[in-house]
C-alpha cells in the first residue's frame, strides 16, 4: 500500500521529532545524573568531616589534633567541610533549577506517545487529521526542546540524502558534462553543490542548483581544466558554506584562476562518482 504524501510528511514529522527528544534525553540524562552523584558524594563527605568526633571519640580528636576548636587542624578540617557543602548546595540547586527530572519525564513519554502516533499513522489506524491535531498537542508539552538550544543536534545537512545517476563512474566525458541525480529531505537552508574533485582538492562548479519538486535534479558542469582523471561529487552546504562557495566562484570570474580549495566546513558530501576521463584520453 503506498502512503498518500500528507501522511508520509507528517510520520517524517514525527519521526524527525523523536529524534530531535532522544538527543535531548541522551544529553540531559548524564548530566542529571552527574549532578545527583555529585551531590551524594559532597554531602557524604560533609557528614564524615563533621561527624569526626562522633565517629572516633576523643582517641581520634587526639591524633588529629582537633580537641582545641581554635587550632589550625579543626579548622582546616571544617573549612573542608563548608567548601563540599557548598558544592554540594550548587549540585542540588542546579539540578533544580533547570527542572532537570521534571523534563526528562516530559521528554520521556512524549516520546512514547509520538512511537504510538508514528505507528498508528503507518498502520493507518488514525485519519490524517485527528493525527495533526495529537501530534500538536504532544510536542507542545516539551517546548524546551529547541535547536536553538541544543547545538548537539545534527544540522539541517545531516539530514539530506542524494546520489549521482549521471555520469557514471569511469566514464569518458567531454568538457560539457551533462548530470543528473535525485535529492531528499532537502530543507530550505540547504543548498546543492556539484564539484570536481581531484587532489585531494575541490573546485565548485558554476552556481548552486534546485531540485525539482519529486527531488529529482539535472545540471550541467564544465570541465576545462588540465586534470585527465578526475571525480564528481554531491554536496549540500549549509549558508555559511553556500556563501564561500560563491565568494570563491565570485574571486576566480574576476581572477581568471580558479585556486584550489579544500573541503568547506558546513558541507556533507552525498555522492561522488569516480574515475571520469577527459574525452581526450584515450
Amino acid at each position: 500500500m503506498t502512503i498518500p504524501e500528507p501522511r508520509k510528511n507528517l510520520i517524517k514529522r514525527i519521526k524527525d521529532r523523536r529524534q530531535s527528544i532522544k538527543w535531548y534525553i541522551d544529553s540531559l540524562e548524564p548530566t542529571g545524573n552527574r549532578l545527583t552523584n555529585f551531590n551524594i558524594i559532597c554531602g557524604a563527605i560533609v557528614t564524615a568531616l563533621t561527624a569526626t568526633s562522633a565517629l572516633g571519640g576523643k582517641p581520634l580528636m587526639d591524633a588529629l589534633g582537633i580537641t582545641d576548636p581554635n587550632s589550625l587542624t579543626w579548622r582546616i578540617l571544617f573549612a573542608i567541610a563548608a567548601l563540599f557543602s557548598l558544592m554540594s548546595t550548587i549540585a542540588a540547586n542546579l539540578y533544580k533549577t533547570h527542572d532537570i527530572a521534571s523534563r526528562l519525564s516530559k521528554a520521556q513519554v512524549c516520546a512514547a506517545k509520538l512511537e504510538g502516533l508514528e505507528t498508528s499513522l503507518e498502520l493507518d489506524q488514525i485519519t490524517l487529521k485527528d493525527a495533526a491535531t495529537q501530534y500538536a498537542q504532544y510536542i507542545a508539552e516539551v517546548p524546551f526542546i529547541t535547536g536553538s538550544k541544543f547545538r548537539m543536534f545534527p544540522s539541517a545537512i545531516d539530514w539530506v540524502k542524494g546520489g549521482i545517476n549521471e555520469p557514471k563512474p569511469n566514464q569518458v566525458v567531454d568538457s560539457t558534462i551533462f548530470c543528473s541525480g535525485w535529492v531528499e529531505d532537502l530543507d530550505p537552508d540547504c543548498h546543492l553543490w556539484l564539484a570536481v574533485e581531484a587532489g585531494g582538492h575541490i573546485w565548485p562548479k558554476e552556481r548552486e542548483f534546485l531540485a525539482e519538486a519529486d527531488g529529482s535534479w539535472k545540471n550541467t558542469v564544465y570541465e576545462e581544466g588540465t586534470r585527465k582523471t578526475f571525480a564528481l561529487s554531491l554536496f549540500v552546504a549549509n549558508k555559511q558554506a553556500n556563501r564561500k562557495f560563491r565568494a570563491w566562484l565570485d574571486a576566480g570570474d574576476k581572477s581568471g584562476r580558479y585556486k584550489e580549495m579544500q573541503r568547506v566546513p558546513g558541507t556533507r558530501r552525498l555522492a561522488k562518482i569516480d574515475g571520469l576521463h577527459r574525452g581526450s584520453v584515450s
